[in-house]
Parts: C-alpha cells; structure tokens; sequence
C-alpha cells in the first residue's frame, strides 16, 4: 500500500477516536447532567400536571357512567362505578408498561438484531481485540488501553459489531491493510456522528439551551403552573358536575 495513504489513514483514526470520545462524553456525563439539572427544574411540576391530566379523565370519564345510568333510569351506585373507572385504567396503564418493556426488550437485544456472519465477525474481532489488548496477554498495559478494552468488553457484551470495529481500529499499532480498511474507517466515522446527532436532537441535550436561559427557565416554569392551575380548575369543575348529578 502507498505510503501516501498512511497518514490520512491516521488522521481518519484520529478523528473516529474523538467522535467516540464526543459520544461517551456527552452519553456518560453531558446528558445525565443535563437531565438532572432539568428534573430538579421542571420535574415535580412536570410530574403534578401528569397525576392531574390522569386525575381529570377519570372524572370525565365518571361523568359519563353516571349519565348513562340516567339515561337508562338506572340507581346509581358510586362504589361501583369508581371500582370500575379504576380498573379501566389500571389495565391501561399496565399495556403501556408491558408495551414499553417489549420495546426496550427489543432496543436492548442487539444479538437478536446480528445476522450469523455478523455474529461470526463480533467473536472474531473481539478476538483480535482480546490478543492485542488483554491485561493478561499485555504487561505494559496503559491507562488509555485498559479504558479501551472495558468499552471493547462492553461494546462485545452487548453485541453492538459497529462500535467494537470502531474501537478495534483505535488499537494502537493496528496497521492498515487495503482500501477496504480505508472505507470502513469511513463508514465507522459517518455512523459515529450519525450517533452523535441522533443523541443532540433529542431529551435531554435537546433542552440545554432552555437550562441555561434564567427567563426561558421561568418562562416555562410559569407555563406549567399555569397549566396545572387550569387542571385544579377543570377537576374542581368536574367534581361540583358529579356531585350534582348524584
């Protein structure tokens, strides 16, 4: 291979290396923060106009069983009605969680998303991985190394092949082989900042500019509250509606 290849081969390393920085930075440590500093914001408002939005339309929706028992001149009996109300919307409640547990079963089960060669190609990368890198093959180990190898571990244990060739090729001393090295360090490099970009459009990065803004911050601290006072309104509106339908 020509030598004139080589440094951009290394200077598209270099860059593959602080993308994978830039994501564990802003994984790791830039977004937790960022959802921190939101919750501790917006949070308990945030979760009082949930409980009311719920608490609303289980009134709206008693408003409703009792009319039809008006409508069909039938006795009304409270206990029931809110024994049912209640059951309508635990069931609802339990098919979201159990919905939102098949989803993340499924956003977590990469193998499940791995063909056989691209099974048979993890082992065999993570294998080269191990020789180049393991403590116990390796006595001069570094600080930088043993940080790599626990995300090659990590990557190989949860079967996510593009970021364990990512890192493979940060390995020092990794040579380059042919041009279909060279496009792969590109394809590594673009799937990166697909990544990166795909964390900053979305909760909680997409909120850093409204967490550092005071008037924005109070802006919609106030939004809520006036939300939620609206909620009180509407719920207390409700309950004056039943209590003179019974």
């Amino acid at each position: 291979m020509s030598i004139i290849v080589h440094p951009e081969y290394e200077s598209l390393k270099k860059r593959l290396s602080e993308l994978i920085f830039e994501y564990n930075e802003l994984k790791l440590r830039i977004c937790p923060n960022l959802e921190h500093k939101y919750v501790r914001q917006f949070g308990l408002l945030e979760y009082e106009l949930y409980k009311k939005d719920v608490e609303l339309s289980k009134l709206k929706r008693k408003v409703q069983l009792i009319q039809i028992k008006i409508n069909n001149e039938e006795k009304i009996d409270i206990s029931q009605i809110n024994q049912q109300i209640e059951k309508e919307f635990s069931s609802y409640e339990k098919n979201i969680a159990k919905q939102m547990k098949e989803l993340e079963k499924v956003l977590n089960s990469h193998y499940s998303c791995l063909s056989k060669d691209d099974v048979k190609m993890l082992k065999s990368i993570y294998k080269k991985c191990v020789f180049a890198l393991h403590p116990d093959l390796n006595n001069e180990m570094n600080e930088n190394q043993l940080n790599l190898f626990t995300q090659i571990n990590e990557a190989f244990k949860n079967g996510d092949l593009k970021t364990l060739e990512s890192l493979y090729l940060l390995i020092p001393n990794n040579q380059f082989d042919d041009v279909s090295d060279f496009d792969r360090l590109n394809e590594l490099i673009k799937y990166n900042e697909d990544k990166i970009q795909e964390i900053k459009i979305n909760y909680p990065y997409n909120k850093k500019d409204l967490l550092k803004d005071f008037i924005k911050i109070e802006s919609y601290k106030n939004e809520l509250k006036q939300l939620n006072r609206q909620f009180d309104d509407e719920i207390q509106k409700y309950k004056e509606k039943i209590f003179a339908m019974i």
